[in-house]
C-alpha cells in the first residue's frame, strides 16, 4: 500500500512531499481536523506454520478407533511442537508490517518499533492472524509527521467520531466461525482515542454477541460505545437445532473501565465493559441497516416485511425500544435529514408486499417525530428501465437493475440546502431483431445500457418525495443506441453538488448539469474507455452470410446500409 503526500499550496505546481509504503491492504481512512488516519490490514503468513494435522498412512489403514485416536493425538502434539518451535524463533520483524519511505537517498525502512513496542496492542480475545494498522499523518503540519499503531485482529469494520475510532472485528479464527468459544458468533470491539491530532492511542477492547452489519452499526456518544448486532446460526448446521428459532438482534452499550483487580490486569490496561443491552429485537429477522443519531438508534430488520425500530439510548445503562413500524421492502441505508425525519434507500417490495423485488430501488421518507409511533411519510420506487418500450415480441429483456447506493453510502448524495437527493441507477438488456427486405432475412443483436443519476426532491416538512429529473450517462456506453458487451461498470459511481451544479462521474464519462433545470453544461469522455467493437453482417436465405469479422468502412452508417445489420461484438 502506497501513500503519496502532495503539497498543493501552489496550485499551478503541485509537489510530491512524501512517498510512504506499508505492507498490507488498504481498508479505509478518516480525516479529522487536518489529521488523516488510514486503516490497513496485513494477514500474517509465517512460513512452515501448519493449521492442520498431518496424519500418516497408518491412521487411514487402521480399523481400531482407539489406535486412530492415539495416532491423532500424537500427530496433534507433533504439529503443536513444530509450530511452537517456529514461533519461538520469530522476531517482531518476521510478522509485523514493514513501513518504507522514498527519501533523498532512495528507499529506506522505518524502524519496526520505537523500542518499547507501545505501538503494538493485542486483544486477549482476538483469534485473528494479522495486524490492523492505523497510520496517523498530520496533513497540515510542515513536515506531515507520521505515527503508526498496530493491533492484532482480523479484517474489521471501522467507525470514527470526533474523538474516538472503533474497530469491530469478527471474533473468529481465519476461517469463518471455527474456534469461537462456545460456537457463538461474536464481535471484538477495539477502541482508540483520536482526540489528540498528533497521535492515536489504544484505549481498550471488549466483546459483544453477534456480528455487525457495517460502520453504521457502531457509534460513540458522550464516551459510550453503542453497537448493533445480529446473532444468526445460518449455515452452521451444528447449531441449527429444534431449539434454534432463527436470528435475533441486539443493541449494546459499552464504556472503558480501568483495571479493578487488586493484583493487576494483564498489561494493566482498561477493558470495554457492557453497561446496557436490549435484545431479542425482531426474532427471526436480521439487521439490514442501522443508524445512531444522538440518544436514539434506528434499526431496519427484514424477512418478509421491513420493520423500522426506534430505540431510546438516553439512559445507556437501560436501552429501551420505543416504537416499531412495518412497511413492505427493506432499507439498506438510513440517512437522518433532521431530528424528526429519516431518508432511506433500499430494495422495493415483491408481489403482495412480501419479499423483495431486486429490480426495483426504493427511496422512503419516515416521520419519527413521535418515536413511539414512527410513520412512513412517503416512498418512491425507482427503475432505470424504459417503461414505454420495455417489452416486445422477444420479451421485456431488462435482465437486472440496481443502484450502488443501496450498498455503498458514498454513492448516496443528499444536498441539504436544496433538499435534493441524487441516486445512481443502471441496467442493460440484450437486444435482438429480424427484418426481411427483398426476401432476405437480416438480424441484429447487441446490448443496450442504461446509466442514470436520478434526482429527487425531498420535502421533509410536508413528508413528500418527487422526481426532480435525471442525468443520463447512457450515451457514453451506447453507440447509435446499441453496443457490444461493455466489460466494466457502467454505473454513475459518484456525484457531488457544487453550488448551482451537480457533477456526475462514471467509468467512461463525466458531466456537469445545472441543478434547477438539469441543463447540461459540460460532458466529457474519459480517455481509455473505448467503445466495444461492433461487427456487422447479413444473413441470407439458406443460412448463408458474409464474413462476420468484416466491419463497415469508416464513415459508413449501418442504419443507411440495407445490406448490413448489427450483431453482438
Amino acid at each position: 500500500m502506497k501513500y503519496t503526500v502532495v503539497d498543493i499550496s501552489d496550485r499551478t505546481a503541485p509537489e510530491v512531499e512524501r512517498e510512504l509504503y506499508i505492507e498490507g491492504n488498504y481498508h479505509t481512512a478518516r480525516l479529522v481536523d487536518g489529521t488523516m488516519r488510514s486503516v490497513t490490514h496485513l494477514w500474517t503468513y509465517i512460513e512452515g506454520m501448519r493449521t492442520w494435522v498431518y496424519l500418516p498412512e497408518t491412521y487411514w489403514e487402521s480399523d481400531s478407533d482407539e489406535e486412530r485416536m492415539e495416532i491423532w493425538n500424537q500427530s496433534m502434539e507433533e504439529t503443536i511442537a513444530a509450530n511452537q518451535a517456529i514461533i519461538d524463533d520469530l522476531t517482531l520483524d518476521d510478522f509485523a508490517p514493514h513501513i518504507y519511505e522514498v527519501g533523498d537517498d532512495g528507499l529506506f525502512q522505518h524502524p519496526i518499533s520505537s523500542g518499547d513496542c507501545d505501538e503494538f496492542s493485542a486483544s486477549a480475545d482476538s483469534a485473528g492472524r494479522g495486524f490492523t494498522t492505523i497510520m496517523t499523518i498530520q496533513m497540515m503540519s510542515e513536515d506531515s509527521e507520521m505515527e503508526v499503531d498496530h493491533i492484532t485482529s482480523s479484517w474489521a469494520h471501522v467507525y470514527a467520531s470526533q474523538d474516538v475510532m472503533v474497530l469491530a472485528e469478527p471474533a473468529n479464527d481465519w476461517w469463518w466461525f471455527w474456534r469461537n468459544f462456545g460456537w457463538d458468533d461474536a464481535t471484538n470491539i477495539h477502541v482508540f482515542d483520536i482526540s489528540d491530532p498528533t497521535e492515536t492511542t489504544y484505549v481498550a477492547s471488549g466483546r459483544v454477541d453477534g456480528t455487525v452489519q457495517d460502520q453504521f452499526s457502531l457509534s460513540e456518544h458522550n464516551g459510550v460505545i453503542r453497537v448493533a448486532t445480529t446473532e444468526d446460526a445460518w449455515g452452521r448446521w451444528w447449531l441449527e437445532t429444534e431449539e434454534w428459532t432463527g436470528p435475533t438482534n441486539n443493541v449494546f452499550t459499552l464504556v472503558a473501565m480501568e483495571c479493578m483487580i487488586p493484583e493487576g490486569c494483564e498489561g494493566d490496561s482498561s477493558e470495554m465493559v457492557q453497561i446496557g443491552h436490549v435484545g431479542d429485537i425482531a426474532e427471526g429477522e436480521r439487521i439490514w441497516s442501522a443508524r445512531f443519531v444522538g440518544d436514539r438508534a434506528y434499526l431496519v430488520t427484514f424477512r418478509n416485511i421491513d420493520p423500522l425500530w426506534v430505540i431510546d439510548l438516553t439512559d445507556p445503562t437501560d436501552p429501551e425500544i420505543l416504537g416499531e413500524l412495518e412497511v413492505p421492502g427493506v432499507s439498506t441505508y438510513i440517512h437522518p435529514v433532521d431530528a424528526n425525519t429519516l431518508l432511506t434507500i433500499g430494495i422495493g417490495p415483491g408481489e403482495d408486499g412480501l419479499g423483495l423485488d431486486w429490480s426495483m430501488t426504493q427511496v422512503s421518507l419516515f416521520d419519527v417525530s413521535d418515536p413511539t409511533n414512527p410513520t412512513l411519510a412517503d416512498s418512491l420506487p425507482l427503475s432505470p428501465a424504459y417503461e414505454e418500450d420495455g417489452c416486445d415480441e422477444w420479451g421485456c429483456g431488462w435482465s437486472w437493475s440496481y443502484s450502488e447506493a443501496t450498498y455503498e453510502h458514498k454513492a448516496f448524495t443528499y444536498w441539504a440546502p436544496e433538499q435534493l437527493l441524487a441516486v445512481p441507477l443502471s441496467t442493460y438488456r440484450y437486444t435482438y431483431d429480424e427484418v426481411i427486405i427483398d426476401g432476405r432475412t437480416y438480424t441484429y443483436s447487441g446490448y443496450e445500457f442504461v446509466s442514470t443519476l436520478e434526482l429527487i426532491d425531498v420535502d421533509a416538512e410536508n413528508g413528500t418525495l418527487s422526481t426532480h429529473g435525471m442525468v443520463n450517462h447512457s450515451e457514453f456506453y451506447n453507440e447509435d443506441g446499441l453496443s457490444g458487451w461493455w466489460g466494466g461498470s457502467t454505473s454513475i459511481r459518484r456525484s457531488i453538488f457544487m453550488g448551482d451544479y451537480i457533477y456526475a462521474f462514471s467509468a467512461a464519462g463525466a458531466s456537469v448539469h445545472r441543478t434547477d433545470d438539469l441543463e447540461p453544461m459540460v460532458e466529457l469522455d474519459i480517455p481509455g474507455h473505448d467503445q466495444p467493437e461492433t461487427y456487422y453482417y447479413e444473413e441470407g436465405e439458406g443460412d448463408e452470410s458474409t464474413d462476420p469479422d468484416t466491419s463497415p468502412s469508416d464513415g459508413d452508417d449501418p442504419k443507411e446500409d440495407e445490406d448490413s445489420a448489427t450483431v453482438e461484438g
